[in-house]
């Protein structure tokens, strides 16, 4: 059986040290190309509006809480006329119930009247009666009369009195109801008018003018609308820009694509101003290989291909929109170490050792 040379193992090992070597202390600068990107917020509205007035105009510079724009809501008219239809329709419904109601209140007022009335009478009559009889007995004094003796008449006063009591008393208590509900501020009717005129007051305020303010300090990109033109929900009326940009979008080669990850330190450096520049942090990177724009090849007319790349720049730079900036890698985030990396590492340590002296 033929052995194994070890100076093939020992070949490999060169070669893989080697290559460790250059990678490490020999790797070039990653460096590619992108834009600086303003954050964009397009300002529409979740209903259809007639632009009044514009304040603005493309390019201006606003502040936050400038007016840009005067528009009334299209559909506002037609609601409140719906809601003064329908108040009619419901005062002319109360007017009904009310006069039901008050018809209700007389024929109990009537009915109470009557009974009163000949329940009374009788009680009268009978009074009368007793009356009458206790004269004559008075006349008569010759003639014994017993005083316990009970008159059935003044029995029969105190029954028409209960029943008096008994009949009358249901009726001024369905009176007193229908009153109360009559003169209720909170009738069925009267809450249904009451919610309309709160939507009338909102609807007539709205219609008199919607204003639309810039939400931060920036830029009006384009403007959508015209003046008298009506719009539709959610339509864009216009585009807001910040001032300066906070993001910049790059592509990066893809035979480069293994040398930057999320968390990277980048430079941004303007190309046509190199004075401008700023320092980002890269915060995401695209899930796919795509083709780079032609204005960020180095020959625009060759196809390349790379991943986008995501980076975060503070608010604080001189970048215009769409500003072409070149992009410089200045500090990795740990990567994975290889064998080759423990070699190297235990290979340095034993240098420094030897140069000062220890161990």
């Amino acid at each position: 059986m033929k052995k194994f040379n070890l100076v093939y193992l020992l070949f490999f090992l060169v070669i893989g040290l080697i290559w460790q070597i250059n990678t490490r202390y020999g790797k070039h600068t990653v460096m590619f190309y992108g834009f600086a990107e303003t954050k964009e917020t397009e300002i529409n509205l979740d209903h259809p509006v007639e632009v009044n007035r514009l304040l603005v105009t493309p390019g201006q510079k606003v502040k936050k809480g400038e007016l840009l724009a005067e528009v009334t809501h299209s559909t506002f008219g037609l609601k409140l006329n719906n809601i003064s239809h329908s108040m009619d329709e419901l005062r002319l419904e109360e007017s009904i119930w009310k006069a039901d109601i008050r018809s209700s209140i007389s024929r109990l007022e009537a009915q109470k009247v009557a009974k009163e009335s000949e329940l009374n009478s009788q009680i009268r009559q009978l009074e009368t009666e007793i009356e009458v009889n206790r004269s004559l007995l008075e006349g008569l004094k010759s003639i014994d009369v017993t005083e316990a003796t009970v008159d059935p008449r003044k029995t029969k006063i105190a029954s028409l009195k209960e029943e008096l009591e008994l009949v009358v008393k249901p009726l001024e208590v369905q009176i007193a109801r229908l009153n109360e509900e009559l003169n209720s501020p909170n009738s069925p009717k009267r809450i249904q008018i009451r919610k309309l005129k709160e939507d009338q007051k909102f609807y007539t305020e709205e219609k008199d003018g919607l204003s639309i303010y810039a939400p931060k300090d920036g830029l009006i990109g384009n403007i959508y609308c015209k003046e008298k033109e009506n719009i539709s929900s959610f339509n864009t009326l216009i585009s807001f820009y910040e001032e300066n940009p906070t993001m910049v979008k790059g592509y990066v080669h893809e035979n480069l694509i293994l040398e930057v990850a999320v968390g990277d330190t980048l430079e941004a450096i303007s190309t046509q101003h190199p004075e401008h520049k700023c320092q980002g942090v890269i915060t995401g990177l695209g899930s796919r290989i795509v083709e780079i724009p032609d204005r960020l090849r180095k020959n625009p007319d060759l196809k390349t291909y790379g991943r986008e790349v995501l980076i975060s720049i503070p608010p604080s730079n001189f970048f215009l929109q769409k500003e072409k900036v070149i992009l410089n890698l200045l500090k990795a985030t740990s990567r994975p170490a290889s064998i080759f990396d423990s070699i190297l590492d235990s290979s340095e340590e034993k240098t420094n050792k030897v140069i000062t002296g220890k161990g």
